[in-house]
């Protein structure tokens, strides 16, 4: 039996701030209680990092999305629903065999959808700096969603 639909792919999708987003599942590591787990500011950094975070033995970098992207205001440490999302990309120099971790501090995790990739559509009407950092938009229950490139951020000449 032949399948007709369009092709979907799982999607986490979170806020930060007022603008939503959303990321392949599959690049996401783990979900964090951002409250709850220690991050150590380095000084002489971007204005996006918020610091390191030693995850089970693992040190991490941790920016605040909102600010890489130039969205939004710096999330809110001690808010209840802000969220420590631990993602992952190839590594650029050995393609898929190693990766690069970090994490993404982000205002509030909605939940896990599928969404159909060929309704991702192109990014022109964001801003310049933004645009290189998605995929595409997605219209997705009455809201615009930035469906955020992993690789493309963690390759982002911005580090």
């Amino acid at each position: 039996m032949e399948y007709s639909g369009s092709p979907t792919e799982l999607f986490l999708l979170f806020r930060q701030q007022e603008t939503y987003c959303g990321v392949q599942l599959i690049s996401v590591r783990e979900v964090l209680s951002l409250s709850h787990q220690p991050i150590h500011p380095v000084p002489n950094t971007p204005p996006f990092v918020l610091g390191l975070t030693n995850l089970r033995g693992e040190i991490l970098a941790v920016a605040d999305l909102g600010v890489f992207i130039g969205t939004e205001a710096r999330v809110d440490w001690q808010e209840l629903n802000s969220r420590l999302l631990i993602v992952e990309a190839p590594s650029p120099q050995d393609g898929h065999s190693s990766k690069i971790r970090m994490g993404l501090a982000v205002s509030q995790v909605e939940g896990v959808v599928s969404l159909k990739t060929d309704r991702i559509v192109s990014a022109m009407d964001v801003k310049e700096e933004i645009a290189p950092l998605l995929r595409g938009l997605y219209h997705y229950e009455a809201r615009l969603l930035m469906i955020l490139d992993i690789e493309a951020i963690a390759h982002s000449n911005r580090w």
